[in-house]
């Protein structure tokens, strides 16, 4: 399934995703959004052929982890429960997310036959004997039947539909009584699959202080994208102790200052943990354009009129002054350098004069 996904209704948090994912990519794209609500809900516009596209059209507001069990749950179906799912949201064109989700469940009691067209409809309507007009009708006249006319006579009494070479019977379609829960991880969390067999592999929490070899290492789940093998359990286990104390704002602030400084080790994110407060960081804003708008606007009076900015393209301006800080454009907002603030005045050197150069001379 694919998916465009914004944050705030703003193109400018928009991400074009492939579903279905991990639980911890999930909670990396809601972290590039700049999604900060509890319920990971975020705009949602599918583009997919089995959803149809008056919903398409319509975009939504609703749980990321939701709208990837449905990527996941289509997957999992065969191309006839395909077929019939698609069907069924041919009616029903008012449905929310939760209602696709349960039209993947219980599509098992509705005929779908493997049907291109009424003709081929009506031989498995005379074969299983499906509508009365040919119950009783003698083996030898069969061959003389106009199949396609049985076909389409059965077709409008049972109001079935044809779809990707399905016959679908949903018209009484009914969502099967069932609660679904979709369970989400914790996002700081560090697991590692472990096992002398791939048969026999488990996955175990970090911090992990069982005996292992490097072959027996399948997999390594991380929070941090940067981190996605093991390299030093030793370190790898006191950065998960770190991970689990951190809030989601200080979690994405550390990718943020892991991407500014291209760190990709377990020791090199703990010592940025350690000095987290030395930088400063702006999820809210994406481009130079937005800081260079937002730093004049702290700088400038209070009683400035901040609109005659915002026609303005301040993006050189924006990229001048984070050069200056040592920051930069992450992928989840612009950090400053270690130990600058973001919004600080810049003075330009005292230039000494060639007075003042022969007076130090002298001295």
């Amino acid at each position: 399934m694919r998916a465009r996904l914004r944050n705030k209704y703003d193109d400018k948090y928009s991400i074009t995703v492939q579903l279905p994912k991990k639980p911890l990519e999930l909670y990396e794209i809601l972290d590039r959004l700049g999604v900060e609500n509890k319920y990971c809900n975020v705009y949602i516009n599918i583009d997919d052929e089995r959803i149809p596209e008056e919903m398409c059209k319509g975009g939504f507001y609703d749980d990321l982890f939701k709208l990837n069990f449905l990527a996941q749950r289509l997957e999992q179906l065969t191309p006839s429960y395909t077929a019939g799912f698609k069907a069924v949201l041919m009616a029903h064109e008012d449905y929310n997310l939760d209602d696709l989700i349960l039209v993947t469940y219980g599509l098992e009691t509705y005929p779908i036959y493997p049907c291109r067209d009424y003709a081929e409809l009506g031989e498995v309507v005379i074969d299983n004997d499906m509508i009365s007009e040919v119950e009783n009708c003698p083996d030898e006249l069969i061959p003389l039947l106009d199949k396609a006319a049985i076909g389409r006579l059965a077709a409008e009494q049972f109001k079935g539909t044809f779809v990707d070479g399905y016959y679908c019977e949903v018209f009484d379609y009914e969502p099967p009584d069932m609660e679904i829960n979709i369970g989400k991880p914790s996002r700081n969390e560090f697991q590692i699959l472990i096992g002398e067999t791939e048969k026999s592999v488990q996955w175990y929490t970090l911090p992990y202080n069982g005996d292992y070899t490097e072959e027996q290492v399948y997999e390594l789940r991380s929070p941090l994208p940067y981190i996605d093998h093991v390299e030093n359990i030793s370190k790898l286990n006191e950065l998960a102790e770190k991970i689990a104390a951190l809030d989601n704002a200080d979690l994405v602030k550390l990718k943020a200052v892991m991407e500014l400084g291209e760190i990709e080790n377990e020791e090199g994110a703990i010592e940025v943990i350690d000095s987290l407060s030395e930088f400063e960081f702006a999820p809210l804003l994406r481009d130079e354009n937005s800081y260079g708008k937002k730093y004049l606007q702290k700088l400038l009076p209070q009683d400035f009129d901040i609109e005659i900015l915002e026609a303005a393209n301040l993006a050189d301006i924006g990229s001048r002054v984070l050069n200056a800080k040592g920051g930069i454009v992450t992928s989840y907002g612009i950090i400053s350098g270690q130990g600058q603030e973001l919004y600080s005045p810049i003075f330009r050197e005292q230039e000494q004069t060639e007075d003042e150069e022969m007076e130090v001379s002298l001295t």
